[in-house]
């Protein structure tokens, strides 16, 4: 059986007569240079309404349509994950006669709609079309009504608790005590927030301050009473199988969350301050492992670079940038874009953030002198084709790192140095030979992480002049609009959702071999690698900026300036 064709949007409106063959020669235009969807175009150029595109969709695709926005109704709970509504533009909005109904405003998910539900809810699925404002109102109002209560009971304030006083632990373990329902309730509401990090911090005052940090920025979201804190660490202890008696020293443990079917690990620290044990947890979603180079965000400019670097069989790779900002998850997009049955990958990490199948990750414990040095000695040992060293810290680490690459492995790693050429000069000042550098080298990625503006309430602008003339001599081709960041519920206020990477890819090429060799400034290399195509953090940035995705006020929060030279 031969698959329906079906007519394309412009088509369709001229045989309706909503719009003329001129117009839509216009609006195809207008398209190229925004690539924007060419219903958005028609939209803005006035050329016709949404709600005669949907109509004429709905008759196009023979499914049904709605003009204004449905109600979702309340009783409805299918448990569909977030990613998979996002994915797939569908949120369904009640269950009649059998049938699910969901509404779209993307024609071409429709059999995917169709089929992936089906198999998801074991029920027959009916679609509705609907406008992109329309779909986005109730993806808004959906995400409102998810969002966690932080209740943090009376009982606690009501209960006289002396902090000296010992714990109970069968307290710790009933769920239905004050501070473990507390605790559930800030591990999940965390998740609920797509918050990376949890700050529990003791204050001077009588009050506990929660922190979240969200889009890389720590926000404040409750406070409980002090007295309860000793309660509150030690329900967490429990959980991470730590010393709940030994508040004099920090500890490091962990514990698994699973929530919707997806799993978080959370990995927590705590230590002893003069107002009481401050807890920081850190949060990974175990799905994030999965994750390939091409899934990072990056421009398509740097992910070619990228591409290229790795595809050597041997040398070292580095991935700079201070702590958080994105190293380890760079790291394992590209151990999954290199790993196949025919490597062996093994790597030394601290700690082993993400479990990734395939590969041989081994956990670095310096207390019993397994170090990222022990580690790579025992990895040549092991015949591997790829190695992965968490971090170079020292002269001995790096000089095993440069040894491995230089008999044939490609080793990847990180350096905490602010830009990709600084990476040069803290190998050069750990002692390595500059000969060694320049023959082991071969490329290096400096990466910041940015937040990405809410697309719900952003609003389009004139780039300020001070950046139009760099935008225009080095994106000709792009206008020289950005995007502000206003505040909306979707946002919870920020402007800001998410969080995408800017980077600077410097490959080792002669010239800067010859420079290395030669004890160049970071200045000289810095140069160099431009003039051998490398965009600094700023000038990705600026693309970024350019194409919608960030802000030029996040762009200069986390990199200063321009750098021009």
């Amino acid at each position: 059986m031969m698959e329906k064709k079906y007519k394309r949007l412009g088509d369709i409106l001229i045989e309706k007569g909503i719009i003329t063959e001129d117009d839509l020669e216009y609006a195809l235009k207008v398209q190229k240079e925004t690539r924007k969807p060419i219903g958005e175009v028609l939209v803005e150029l006035g050329f016709c309404t949404w709600q005669q595109i949907v109509k004429a969709l709905a008759e196009q695709y023979e499914v049904g349509f709605f003009s204004e926005k449905p109600a979702i109704d309340p009783e409805l709970n299918l448990n569909l994950k977030k990613e998979l509504i996002e994915e797939l533009r569908v949120i369904p909005i009640k269950e009649e006669n059998g049938k699910v109904i969901v509404v779209t405003d993307n024609v071409y998910n429709l059999s995917l709609i169709k089929r992936r539900l089906k198999f998801l809810l074991s029920k027959d699925i009916e679609v509705f079309l609907v406008a992109p404002s329309v779909f986005d109102e109730l993806l808004m109002d959906m995400n409102a009504e998810k969002k966690v209560d932080f209740d943090v009971s009376e009982e606690l304030y009501r209960e006289e608790v002396n902090e000296e006083e010992e714990v109970r632990i069968e307290e710790l373990e009933s769920e239905e005590t004050p501070v473990v329902r507390l605790v559930n309730n800030i591990l999940n509401h965390a998740i609920e927030l797509e918050a990376s990090d949890i700050h529990i911090e003791p204050m001077k005052g009588k009050n506990v301050i929660v922190r979240y940090r969200i889009d890389g920025v720590l926000k404040k979201v409750t406070e409980y009473p002090k007295p309860s804190h000793g309660s509150v660490v030690a329900r967490i202890k429990i959980m991470s199988n730590l010393d709940i008696t030994e508040k004099r020293i920090p500890q490091d443990g962990k514990f698994y969350l699973k929530v919707n079917n997806e799993q978080y690990d959370f990995r927590v620290s705590t230590m002893p301050s003069v107002n009481g044990e401050k807890v920081v947890l850190r949060i990974l979603r175990v799905s994030q492992s999965n994750k390939k180079l091409e899934e990072l965000g990056y421009s398509d400019y740097n992910f070619k670079r990228i591409s290229e670097l790795i595809k050597h069989p041997y040398g070292i790779i580095l991935v700079t940038g201070p702590t958080g900002s994105g190293k380890s998850t760079t790291l394992v997009g590209i151990i999954n874009s290199l790993n196949h049955e025919g490597v062996n990958i093994v790597t030394a990490e601290d700690p082993v953030e993400y479990t990734i199948e395939g590969v041989t990750q081994c956990q670095v414990n310096p207390e019993i002198g397994l170090t990222f040095a022990r580690y790579l000695r025992a990895f040549l040992r092991q015949d591997p084709d790829i190695i992965m060293v968490g971090e170079i810290r020292d002269k001995e680490t790096a000089n095993l790192a440069i040894e491995a690459s230089l008999t044939g492995h490609l080793v990847l790693s990180t350096l905490h140095t602010n830009t990709a050429s600084g990476a040069v000069d803290r190998l050069l000042n750990m002692g390595i030979d500059p000969s060694l550098i320049s023959s082991a080298l071969i490329g290096v990625i400096g990466q910041r992480l940015v937040r990405k503006v809410c697309t719900k309430c952003a609003q389009k602008e004139k780039l300020d002049p001070e950046f139009e003339s760099i935008a225009r001599k080095l994106f000709p081709e792009l206008e020289p609009y950005a995007y502000r960041a206003v505040g909306c519920d979707a946002c919870n206020g920020t402007g800001y959702k998410g969080r995408t990477a800017i980077n600077e890819v410097l490959i080792v090429n002669d010239e800067l071999r010859y420079l290395i060799n030669n004890r160049a400034s970071i200045i000289e290399i810095t140069k160099a690698a431009k003039n051998n195509g490398m965009r600094t953090l700023f000038e990705d940035g600026l693309y970024k900026v350019l194409n919608g995705e960030t802000t030029i006020e996040e762009i200069l929060r986390v990199t200063g300036g321009s750098n021009e030279e």
